[in-house]
């Protein structure tokens, strides 16, 4: 389940990261013997099967559906996922991206080589995309942080 999470964190509906995930897992089980760690492979495999199913999706699009309730989480819990999900999704894609690999536990290299795209930019983003969110929280606490 953190892999669906991760997916639905960077944007993509319930039902689409479970079957990218799903895939993901199935590729996993095919070269299993040439994957040196099973953990990031999968993240990056999985985004990228995500990106292929979506790809004739503008990026705006991703973030119209709402995701649905997850079984067997409760109360607080499931609000401050929602939570989380809707204001990552109030990002541009890029810092929605790498905010959901850096909240998955990635460090901005791994971001990076997964996203095929400079260690430099996914710390730009990530500073970019904190001071964004910092700016969302205070707007919708009424600036009372």
């Amino acid at each position: 389940m953190p892999l669906v999470g991760f997916l639905i964190k960077a944007g993509a509906s319930r039902q689409d990261a479970e079957d990218s995930a799903q895939n993901a897992f199935v590729a996993l089980a095919k070269s299993w013997r040439d994957v040196g760690h099973p953990n990031p492979w999968l993240r990056k495999t999985a985004f990228r099967m995500w990106l292929k199913l979506v790809h004739r999706i503008r990026p705006d699009e991703l973030t119209d559906q709402i995701p649905e309730r997850a079984e067997g989480d409760h109360g607080d819990d499931v609000t401050q996922k929602l939570a989380l999900v809707q204001l990552l999704r109030r990002l541009p894609p890029l810092q929605r991206t790498v905010m959901a690999f850096d909240i998955d536990g990635c460090t901005p290299s791994e971001t990076a080589e997964a996203l095929d795209v400079p260690a430099a930019n996914v710390r730009q983003n990530l500073r970019r995309a904190r001071a964004r969110l910092e700016r969302l929280l205070d707007e919708d606490e009424g600036g009372q942080r």
